[in-house]
């Protein structure tokens, strides 16, 4: 439940998160090119240059990746999410938290006199 609660109250500002991620490896990226347009730089410095953006390029992928994938999950969630569900969530993790209690202090009403003649045998 507090997945579910999770999922449709931050999809969106993860999706967001997600975004300035891709923007700043578009910076970074931006910047690298930047750098070898403005440097004279030999064969080992070019190596380090190429590894470089390389890297980034895969973080890059692996962040376009999930924004395209959280963008489905965000149609879902903003197809579905209403204060109503959001609230029903609520309400049930609330019973689970006094069951829980419940279950961690228990007690029992006795409903018979069987105690008593357990007693009585003493």
């Amino acid at each position: 439940m507090k997945y579910m609660l999770n999922l449709f109250n931050n999809t969106a500002k993860d999706l967001e998160r997600e975004c300035e991620r891709l923007s700043q490896k578009d910076m970074e990226l931006s910047d690298l090119d930047h750098y070898i347009e403005n440097h004279a730089l030999n064969a080992p410095e070019l190596a380090r240059v190429v590894r470089l953006r390389k890297t980034l390029r895969e973080e890059r992928r692996e962040i376009k990746n999930n924004i395209e994938m959280m963008e489905t999950i965000k149609k879902f969630t903003d197809k579905y999410n209403n204060k109503l569900i959001t609230g029903d969530i609520v309400q049930n993790l609330k019973e689970q938290n006094e069951v829980k209690k419940r279950h961690e202090n228990p007690s029992y009403k006795y409903r018979t006199d069987i105690l008593e003649r357990l007693e009585n045998r003493k």
